[in-house]
């Protein structure tokens, strides 16, 4: 059993390389966890960001050729630091987000010319001109004021590239230890009975996140899950490194080895685990509390409680002002070509299920050959399908056909994040197929949604696809937060800019 879990050794591509030695890992250990990854990576890499861009500031503060002018210093570590903390609050240091390089790429610029503006901001409340004031010559000639924009200029360029550069890097990196499996969780499985054999079923499912080191328990075992052994085999893998975590399906009464086996893992880094013996409910549980003493599992919470709905409406309504007046231009371009392309209303109505179950009217610009007399079973668009317009093609492909739902929002009726609604025909029909279907309409639907940042937009031809696309509208509401809605706008970006599922 010495071969029962595979043995990961730190990866040998340049100073990534040597991380598992350089952050804490014991040369003795020569074993790559998953779980020191996933806690320190993020760690280096705000370290890593913050050194990149102030040695850009100081090697460029080094050629400045008037020294006259006053120092920099301050101005590159508060720049530093601001782009360091505004990626934390875009929750881009986290291993999900670095896998996903044209996510990164959009959160490290959004932070980068944020720390910037927030400087140029702070130099307005002050006395003196500051580095990012636009100051030219009226003689003409090269002052230190056109020395000081040409310095800032290239910091700005010259740290994008870094900071860019070292995402994708990061990516491939990361994309290449999960092909490889080092990012799964080695977890191993105690107890017996079809309990601890659903466990390891499920985790050896969700292959890239745990790999099933084996199920074990006092005796013999004949599972199928992995490799299985006994107790002391257990201890012995845990002692010497070769498991991350350990879950335990016990039973109501366990008997003594399994009792002494537990109390052994004290003693080693392994995570300990108890899956709890609760009947099939059949909904995720969202939390653990107690109530007058009495300890109890959340299984529904009360979604935008307290200030959450409030702040949201306030989001909603600043933002889609913004949007609204900048977009004005766009919304009136729009208008003239679909007028001049085919006959027809420019805005398309349909009455859709919001907030509460209630019938509203989604505003669509008109994507489709305009019909006096609708096809009542409202039949999802297909690829190719020879309803869409030419410019409706165009306007599906990059999403501009949702932008009057601006107009929603503002009316109330709609929020910029939250689940997308459905045909009145499709929700009536998934409805009756999908068991707490409805419970999508426990807040406002939205413009963009947690699904369709995550790839479940467009048609779902299958009602599998739809049962995903509900449980990522569920981890919404149960997970909803201003900084979770500013993630899925940020994340939008991206899927729009790559059409897919988009037609």
């Amino acid at each position: 059993m010495s071969g029962s879990g595979e043995t990961f050794y730190g990866p040998k591509v340049g100073l990534f390389g040597r991380l598992p030695l350089y952050f804490g890992l014991s040369r003795s250990a020569k074993r790559f966890r998953a779980t020191d990854l996933v806690t320190r990576l993020p760690g280096l890499m705000l370290i890593w960001d913050w050194i990149g861009i102030s040695a850009i500031g100081l090697l460029l503060e080094t050629v400045r050729p008037d020294a006259s002018q006053p120092s920099r210093y301050l101005v590159i570590v508060l720049c530093a630091t601001l782009t360091a903390n505004y990626m934390h609050l875009l929750q881009g240091y986290c291993i999900r987000s670095m896998r996903r390089v044209a996510v990164q790429i959009t959160k490290v610029s959004l932070a980068w010319i944020g720390a910037l503006a927030s400087l140029a901001l702070i130099e307005s409340f002050t006395v003196s001109p500051g580095i990012f004031d636009k100051v030219s010559s009226a003689a003409g000639g090269f002052t230190a004021a056109d020395v000081t924009a040409l310095w800032a200029a290239a910091w700005f360029v010259l740290t994008w590239i870094y900071l860019c550069a070292t995402r994708g890097m990061v990516g491939h990196l990361l994309a290449r230890w999960q092909k490889e499996g080092r990012l799964a969780r080695r977890v191993a499985v105690i107890g017996t009975g079809q309990a601890a054999a659903a466990i390891a079923g499920e985790l050896q499912a969700h292959g890239d996140e745990a790999r099933v080191v084996g199920l074990f328990a006092d005796g013999d075992v004949s599972s199928g899950a992995g490799n299985t052994g006994n107790l002391e085999l257990l201890a012995a893998m845990a002692d010497t490194g070769e498991i991350d975590e350990v879950i335990l399906a016990m039973p109501e009464d366990p008997p003594a080895a399994l009792r002494e086996t537990v109390e052994k893992l004290a003693s080693t880094q392994v995570e300990v685990k108890v899956y709890p013996r609760l009947p099939n409910l059949g909904f995720p549980i969202q939390g653990f509390s107690k109530v007058a003493g009495i300890s109890a599992l959340t299984i529904q919470s009360r979604p935008l409680a307290g200030w959450g709905a409030p702040l949201k409406r306030a989001e909603d309504v600043v933002l889609a002002s913004l949007l609204l007046m900048l977009l004005a231009p766009v919304f009136l371009v729009i208008a003239c070509l679909i007028k001049l392309d085919s006959a027809g209303p420019v805005l398309f109505r349909q009455e859709r299920h919001g907030f509460n179950n209630n019938r509203f009217r989604v505003f669509k610009f008109r994507t489709m050959h305009h019909d006096p007399v609708p096809d009542p079973s409202t039949p999802q668009a297909r690829r190719n399908d020879p309803r869409v317009t030419r410019i409706g093609a165009f306007l599906r492909r990059t999403s501009l056909d949702e932008l009057p739902q601006i107009l929603n929002v503002l009316r109330g009726e709609m929020s910029l994040v939250g689940p997308r609604p459905h045909a009145t025909a499709h929700n009536d029909l998934y409805a009756r197929l999908i068991n707490g279907y409805l419970a999508r309409h426990r807040v406002k639907p939205g413009i963009t949604g947690w699904a369709q940042v995550n790839g479940w937009r467009g048609e779902t031809e299958t009602l599998e696809k739809m049962r995903i696309r509900l449980e990522h509208d569920l981890f919404y509401i149960a997970n909803w937060s201003l900084l979770l809605d500013i993630k899925i706008l940020l994340l939008t970006i991206p899927v729009v800019l790559r059409g897919t599922n988009a037609y």
